[in-house]
């Protein structure tokens, strides 16, 4: 006899997290780059400017792991580190031409994915999103 067994609310939560992420990754690949490279040049070209310090936080990764990802970016010819003006000990990071091409394929791999979620019926999709920012808030709390 079977046993079916009823996931928990954050083992679903993990289980879209991880489709989402097999989906995105599959499309990345196309454009040739990695899922925390394509989460940085989103941001920066969400947010041109933008300081290491913010940005380390925004991706939740130490400053050291944040400069090799930028270094990286660099070689490719994606972005570039400047001294901000007002502030002659942060470095601000902006989108190269290339990686602002690059930034928008991402942009609509994201906006697919948002797509496939916005499938779902409105008042749900509120719920969900009103859930999911809540949670997210608490656990960074905790984090």
């Amino acid at each position: 006899m079977t046993e079916k067994r009823i996931a928990t609310t954050a083992e679903l939560i993990y289980q879209v997290g991880q489709l989402e992420g097999q989906i995105i990754q599959r499309q990345l690949a196309d454009i040739g780059i990695r899922m925390d490279h394509a989460r940085l040049l989103h941001y920066v070209g969400e947010t041109p400017g933008t300081n290491q310090v913010r940005l380390a936080k925004y991706l939740n990764v130490q400053p050291a792991t944040l400069t090799n990802m930028i270094k990286k970016l660099e070689k490719q010819n994606l972005v570039v580190r400047r001294i901000d003006p007002e502030d002659s000990h942060q470095r601000q990071v902006f989108l190269l031409p290339q990686g602002e091409e690059t930034a928008g394929k991402i942009t609509k791999t994201f906006h697919q994915l948002n797509d496939i979620v916005a499938s779902v019926n409105l008042a749900q999709q509120g719920s969900l999103c009103l859930l999911s920012k809540r949670l997210r808030d608490y656990l960074a709390k905790l984090a």
